[in-house]
């Protein structure tokens, strides 16, 4: 498999998972010991997000101190609380009298179904993806990546298994823009470099272009597009304030738009959360991040798609093609 570097590569952030593969569901928590600037850019039209209003550039509150990414749609942003608790324990997080409060925004996947509907993220869960957080972790069928799937306008037949994936690029001035992606899409998969399907519904002769179905040949049955939302951070290493983490989370938004066609549909979440750990105090030209967001995020979907494996009846990638007719 490529290596295409990882978020953690951005001194102070660890990652962690909780992965439950026999019910299909889990989260992973993005954590740190340094204060983080954040912003959000929503523009799914179903998200499910929690400690999301902070973000505002216009809120008062300045800091982060790690997100969640969560199966288990809304009854996911329950896990949340596991993260503040082992927050809380390593005294991370706003200081109030006796009390410290870890700010810790979050975001859902639907993934509901995949395997077992009853069984979601909880506090505890949410708990083992913080306290297990460290700079090396896998990719692919874990955390909020188990129960992925992309590729779902023909049903579940026809998809494929999605899950999570991660990068990280050094612009010019050695200034790092990394990104955590789960890529449960309703759309297809391209590979923005070349313009390659690299996943959508499959059929006998490769995964086929998701818009085109839309356009040309629409199912009557529209039940599967209640099944998506892809989720993620873009992270620095700059200096950045909460206005300009919200313009990279924007940038990560376009990645998305690039690489998951269609995308940001009506029954999509989708939620970009864009941050900082403000470690460097280089100089830095806001567009040279951007563009390197948007390879980001290109490269971690690839990184999703590469790791994840056959689950729950889906068909990973990587063996729908041994399988296609060329």
């Amino acid at each position: 498999m490529s290596n295409y570097g990882s978020i953690t590569d951005i001194t102070g952030i660890k990652v962690g998972h909780y992965t439950d593969l026999d019910n299909g569901t889990g989260c992973t928590a993005l954590i740190s010991d340094m204060q983080m600037s954040a912003g959000i850019e929503i523009r799914g039209a179903a998200p499910g997000s929690k400690e999301t209003a902070l973000l505002d550039p216009l809120a008062s509150h300045k800091w982060i101190n790690g997100i969640l990414l969560s199966g288990g749609s809304a009854f996911g942003l329950g896990a949340s609380n596991g993260v503040m608790d082992f927050l809380e324990e390593k005294k991370i997080g706003i200081k109030y009298g006796r009390s410290v409060i870890p700010i810790v925004p979050s975001a859902v996947i639907f993934d509901l179904g995949f395997i077992n509907h009853k069984i979601r993220p909880d506090q505890n869960a949410g708990y083992i993806a913080a306290s297990t957080a460290q700079k090396k972790f896998p990719t692919g069928n874990y955390g909020v990546g188990t129960g992925c799937t992309v590729g779902k306008i023909l049903g579940k037949k026809f998809s494929i298994k999605g899950g999570i994936g991660t990068s990280c690029i050094k612009i010019s001035n050695g200034i790092k823009v990394g990104s955590l992606i789960a890529v449960n899409a309703f759309g297809s998969i391209f590979d923005s470099k070349n313009g390659e399907i690299i996943a959508g519904p499959k059929s006998s002769e490769g995964f086929l272009d998701t818009s085109e179905i839309l356009i040309k040949n629409p199912p009557k049955n529209r039940k599967t597009f209640f099944t998506n939302t892809t989720i993620g951070i873009v992270a620095t290493n700059a200096t950045l304030d909460k206005i300009q983490a919200t313009r990279l989370a924007m940038a990560g938004q376009d990645g998305v738009a690039l690489s998951i066609r269609p995308s940001h549909t009506a029954n999509d979440g989708d939620t970009i959360f864009g941050l900082s750990t403000n470690e460097s105090k280089k100089e830095v030209n806001i567009d040279e991040i951007h563009s390197a967001a948007l390879e980001s995020v290109n490269y971690s979907i690839k990184n999703a798609l590469e790791n994840a494996e056959s689950l729950g009846g889906i068909d990973s990638s990587k063996k729908a093609i041994s399988n296609f007719n060329i």
